[in-house]
């Protein structure tokens, strides 16, 4: 019925035959319903996972200013993470006292840590659905950790891709700042962790924090040579894809942010919890889906640029098809989180 009204839609609107006028049909029909799959996708479930405390976590996991949640995406990363573990937790646990300094002023002076004792990290590995022995290497590594620090493996049940993982791993953290951060260790965190902190510091000080509940604040690290000491290793491909990407961006979802996709990105609880309890998007676009969800909210968000280096072993060196799938896929998702937000089909929660 829909595909019969339709083509007689096309016949009468353009006048070509009815053999063309179907074809014509099929093709819009397609492509309406390709472009909206993320959409059908989201309703259907599948954020189901299992949530283990592998180290850490004496404190009955209260919420406490005196806490950093990193959340890490990791899917077959057996043998990227370890190494990516032992630089950033070798890195928090050396610099903790002037991470700390940095954590209180991030914050806000009005809400000043109940404490004075060092902040603590809570490390959350959200494995999506690996075929390797990622969640063993993360149970082997926790076994050795002496710092005190808390190690959460979240096991999805399924494949949910980066999105879906995230979305989980920051509702179910407890600091009051949350750090999202890749399993290759891309992002120099010695680098970049300092400036998002002292950038969140800047904004706090600049809206006053006059209210009596934290500001919601987000800062994302940036490739896109924001300043001078930036410094980023791509190959030509990923060149190319970065800045046809960004010139989507700025088109479909906002021409505030230069990089979306950098994996490096710090959020205040309130910004984390509104932000991921309305993200819809569940694979590698749902950053511009944070972005838009930002501007609907009047979530303030900073670009700060980080040292980032190309790693072996990305999910994207399947090949020049496997790229340009993925390329089109992250525009249809775009197009479809233009299309949900402008038709009103997704609505937001303010929380």
């Amino acid at each position: 019925m829909i595909l019969m009204t339709l083509t007689e839609a096309v016949a009468t609107a353009t006048g070509v035959p009815a053999l063309y006028s179907c074809i014509g049909a099929v093709f819009i029909l397609a492509l309406f319903c390709y472009i909206f799959y993320p959409a059908y996708k989201c309703t259907k479930g599948g954020l189901g996972c299992t949530e283990t405390i592998l180290a850490g976590g004496e404190k009955s996991n209260c919420e406490g200013d005196d806490l950093l949640s990193l959340i890490i995406p990791a899917y077959n990363e057996e043998d990227r993470l370890p190494i990516m573990l032992d630089e950033t937790l070798g890195y928090l646990d050396k610099d903790r006292h002037n991470l700390t300094q940095l954590f209180e002023a991030a914050i806000g002076h009005s809400h000043q840590r109940r404490n004075k004792s060092l902040i603590k990290y809570e490390l959350i590995i959200v494995d999506d659905g690996s075929s390797d022995n990622t969640r063993n290497v993360v149970r082997t590594y926790a076994a050795t950790l002496t710092s005190g620090d808390t190690i959460k493996l979240i096991s999805m049940h399924q494949n949910v891709g980066k999105g879906g993982a995230v979305k989980t791993g920051m509702l179910r953290s407890l600091g009051q700042l949350c750090l999202m951060i890749d399993a290759d260790g891309a992002t120099d965190i010695t680098d970049g962790l300092p400036k998002l902190l002292k950038e969140m510091h800047t904004m706090n000080s600049r809206g006053g924090n006059n209210t009596t509940l934290p500001p919601k604040l987000a800062v994302f690290g940036s490739r896109a040579h924001l300043e001078k000491e930036s410094k980023a290793s791509r190959s030509k491909v990923r060149t190319f894809l970065m800045h046809s990407f960004h010139f989507f961006v700025k088109a479909l979802c906002s021409p505030k942010i230069k990089d979306t996709q950098c994996g490096f990105k710090l959020f205040t609880r309130g910004a984390a919890i509104s932000l991921f309890t309305n993200l819809h998007l569940r694979r590698w676009a749902f950053d511009t889906e944070l972005v838009v969800i930002a501007e609907k909210l009047n979530i303030c968000v900073s670009e700060v640029g980080v040292i980032w280096q190309e790693i072996d072993g990305s999910k994207l060196d399947g090949g020049k098809l496997s790229l340009a799938l993925v390329s089109l896929g992250m525009l249809r998702d775009m197009l479809c989180v233009r299309a949900c937000y402008f038709f009103n089909a997704w609505k937001l929660q303010s929380r």
